[in-house]
């Protein structure tokens, strides 16, 4: 016995759907992340108009793969979606910061929390970027900010339990740990250096002010 062409016809038919759409995802995600690190880029650059106009686009790709995946939510946590996810969660949270000095919510961001998670993990490399742009350019304190927001990140997330299921959490969980002790230690120095420089100065100032009298 065998099955009918019907039948034979019907899943074809669906093989091929499933098919196109797992294409379309994939594609749809590879844009999504690329257009989420472009995005950091504008961020660090300065140009917050572009990088609004990129968020815009990465909500609207990460929209598509939403509405494709209704027939299919397998694809929704696949390995690609998710990365796309994380990196748009990386971006959300530096223009975040950098506009109101918080961190996104995950209800705000309508992520799963694995790309949450992950995403959050992934911004405090570019925090730690920032604050050396920051240090360079002798905002001291805006370089402590963003490092309370990496150690905040860090401590409240190490509070939770049952991490392990999520791939990666703990690599990530160890890479931040060493950034954020790194980008101490830098902030530290800068800040001595410039507690010097001002001892320096007004101890300049009042021999300056003796001489005179």
């Amino acid at each position: 016995m065998a099955l009918s062409k019907k039948e034979l016809a019907v899943i074809q038919k669906q093989l091929t759907h499933y098919d196109e759409v797992r294409e379309q995802v994939l594609s749809l995600s590879r844009t999504a992340t690329r257009l989420a690190g472009a995005t950091i880029l504008d961020i660090h650059r300065g140009n917050l108009d572009l990088a609004a106009a990129g968020i815009s686009r990465v909500e609207e790709t990460l929209s598509k793969i939403e509405k494709l995946s209704e027939d299919f939510p397998e694809f929704k946590t696949s390995q690609g979606v998710v990365v796309a996810h994380q990196e748009y969660v990386e971006a959300m949270t530096l223009r975040t910061v950098t506009d109101s000095d918080r961190i996104p919510s995950i209800s705000e961001l309508k992520s799963d929390y694995r790309s949450y998670m992950l995403g959050l993990l992934d911004a405090v490399g570019e925090f730690r970027r920032m604050a050396l742009n920051c240090l360079r350019k002798g905002d001291v304190k805006k370089a402590e900010k963003l490092l309370d927001s990496m150690q905040g990140i860090y401590d409240d997330l190490q509070t939770l339990e049952h991490t392990s299921i999520i791939p990666t959490f703990r690599v990530k969980m160890d890479a931040a740990r060493r950034i954020i002790e790194t980008t101490r230690g830098d902030v530290v120095t800068e800040v001595r250096r410039y507690s010097l420089e001002q001892a320096i100065d007004r101890l300049d100032k009042r021999l300056s002010s003796r001489a005179k009298n």
